[in-house]
């Protein structure tokens, strides 16, 4: 019991991390806007198709990097003794599309030069299109991720929805109160 509530602490905890690190490499210009990283020509195939996949997001070296890192780190039980199925990779999967989720919004929890009320449209340029007050990524990842989910428990393992949900549960909720803490003990920068 105690793992089904440890997993997803721990995931927050890695996402909490990562959206901090990111802070302080890019302050308040998001999607590496002021960083020397590589951008590859648009007319580029794999640079359209980034776009595409990305709801027309740039593609960048630093977030190519970053997702890939946090990608290979999700994989990392299977080169350390973990069994490999396809169900473990499809879990990864849906954990994956959730955490990125979490990790992105973390970002503008954290942020110092963003507050929870600029979390729109008109003040975030990378997230283009918007669904009510989430952007469209927000939508479509949660919807793949609980798809994933679906396709694991329907075929290969019936209990896996209820640990899906206890992690959505647990991310919602860790999310809330670093909002809440935040709020009141944000650093300010000079």
């Amino acid at each position: 019991m105690i793992y089904l509530f440890a997993k997803p602490i721990y995931i927050f905890v890695m996402a909490l991390v990562l959206a901090i690190l990111e802070v302080q490499i890019e302050g308040g210009k998001g999607w590496a806007v002021n960083l020397p990283t590589w951008r590859p020509k648009e007319h580029k195939w794999y640079s359209q198709f980034y776009k595409k996949v990305m709801s027309g997001k740039e593609m960048t070296g630093y977030h190519l990097s970053m997702f890939s890192f946090v990608f290979l780190i999700f994989h990392l039980p299977f080169f350390s003794g973990a069994s490999w199925s396809f169900a473990e990779e499809l879990k990864v999967w849906a954990i994956f599309f959730l955490f990125v989720v979490v990790w992105d919004y973390l970002w503008f929890v954290v942020n110092p030069f963003f507050t929870i009320k600029d979390f729109k449209g008109d003040h975030i340029f990378w997230h283009g299109k918007w669904i009510g007050n989430w952007p469209s990524d927000y939508w479509f990842s949660c919807f793949i991720s609980l798809l994933l989910a679906i396709i694991v428990n329907f075929f290969f393992c019936p209990e896996y929805i209820i640990e899906w949900f206890i992690m959505f549960g647990v991310f919602i909720a860790l999310t809330f109160i670093t909002k809440i803490l935040i709020k009141k003990f944000k650093p300010e920068w000079e």
